[in-house]
């Protein structure tokens, strides 16, 4: 029961009943996304069985031959795999059917592995478990209550203010430690004007009335040192458009996107072809996550400056499912695991309906084809801004034919 936890982690770890009521609000989501994923999780596994289910037919029968080892070593190898996909297949059955979740381990599988074979010592995965502190957004107690940033006019900086209970003396409000934070540049004015809220009148004593936007923080420790990350509401200008919805826009920009570029073709209301640009992004293939969020950030901001600069006033991006073969193609799900597809898109999204444009998702199926045998020769152009020419005319209704 939710309530009984909350009233029993105050006592136990000395929290006040807003954080225990952030920890079992946190426990909740995790829960409840984990829900969600079960079916795909389901439908990728029952996929892989096939997949494997076929591989062993043919070799069995011939068709194809194993390059690296012998056949009776290859076999055993995808015997044992479908062993493991059916057993995991039929621990996901039942989770569906009992309405539970896998395990979640916190800390990290991965990290609990090690721990397991002594590669780790007790105190740093105890350190990998107790590495955050999350207080959900509040409009009326200042954008937050427990963990609130605030800006300094005499000292030009920010900092983090966190509500701490352990010092807290009886039948007064708890104590706050003070922490200066380094706010990136680029952000410093959009979070400036986060914190300090928006006078929106006087009250009966002549003091200012201040609106606050509500914003969650979560501040994580990783090696040594604290990140504040801050989840807050964007004022956005432009919108999503309906797959049947007319666009309105004298230009309007096709966008054909691809693990190491993003190539986008413009073209006037009425379908015709008026210029295009590849932006390239080779590195988002090898590079760790933080470095691949900086180029997917910086490409994105490169496409939607150029955008502004002709002009563009709508944006037609494909609905992409970059997927798994359900094979042992290493690099390819290496590549499509990095691709982050759900990142890139929600970046492409997220600074598209930011800056005011609309945007409009329609189905790829057959756009490279099209446009390599309609467009490519015609215009001079490769075969990824031939696509997004084919992505920008199906945005604006016009059905292209596949060529005989």
């Amino acid at each position: 029961n939710a309530k009984d936890i909350i009233k029993h982690l105050p006592r136990q770890f000395q929290l006040n009943q807003r954080f225990a009521e952030d920890a079992v609000l946190l426990a909740q989501s995790l829960i409840s996304s984990q829900r969600e994923l079960l079916p795909m999780r389901l439908e990728d596994v029952q996929a892989k069985i096939e997949k494997t289910e076929k591989k062993i037919d043919e070799y069995q029968h011939g068709r194809k031959t194993p390059k690296k080892v012998d056949l009776p070593t290859c076999l055993d190898g995808l015997h044992r795999r479908l062993e493991k996909l059916k057993f995991k297949e039929a621990e996901l059955k039942h989770h569906l059917d009992h309405g539970t979740i896998p395990r979640v381990i916190f800390g990290g599988k991965q990290n609990f592995y090690k721990r397991l074979k002594g590669n780790i010592t007790n105190e740093e995965w105890k350190d990998l478990r107790s590495n955050q502190l999350y207080a959900r957004g509040d409009k009326s107690k200042k954008g937050n209550l427990n963990i609130r940033l605030v800006y300094d006019d005499h000292t030009y900086e920010c900092y983090v203010e966190i509500a701490n209970p352990l010092g807290q003396p009886k039948g007064k409000h708890a104590p706050r430690l003070r922490l200066p934070v380094s706010v990136p540049e680029k952000y410093e004015e959009e979070i400036i004007d986060l914190v300090m809220g928006e006078p929106v009148g006087v009250n009966a004593k002549g003091k200012p009335i201040i609106e606050y936007r509500p914003y969650t923080v979560e501040i994580k420790r990783k090696n040594g040192e604290y990140y504040v990350h801050l989840v807050y509401e964007e004022e956005v200008y432009g919108r999503e458009l309906a797959y049947d919805e007319p666009i309105q826009a004298e230009r309007i920009a096709g966008m054909d996107i691809n693990i190491d570029r993003i190539a986008v073709s413009i073209v006037s209301k009425q379908g015709n072809f008026l210029q295009s640009k590849v932006f390239y992004c080779h590195e988002l293939e090898y590079v760790k996550a933080n470095k691949r969020n900086n180029i997917i950030g910086e490409t994105v901001r490169d496409v939607y400056d150029w955008l502004l600069q002709e002009n563009v006033g709508a944006v037609v991006i494909e609905n992409i499912q970059l997927r798994q073969r359900h094979d042992t193609d290493k690099r390819f799900h290496r590549l499509t695991h990095q691709f982050k597809k759900k990142k890139l898109m929600e970046t492409i999204l997220r600074r598209g309906l930011r800056l005011g444009f609309r945007i409009k998702k329609v189905n790829p199926a057959y756009t490279s084809v099209i446009g390599r045998f309609k467009y490519m020769k015609k215009y001079g152009l490769s075969v990824h801004e031939s696509a997004a020419l084919v992505i920008g005319r199906r945005g604006l209704g016009y059905q292209e034919r596949l060529p005989k």
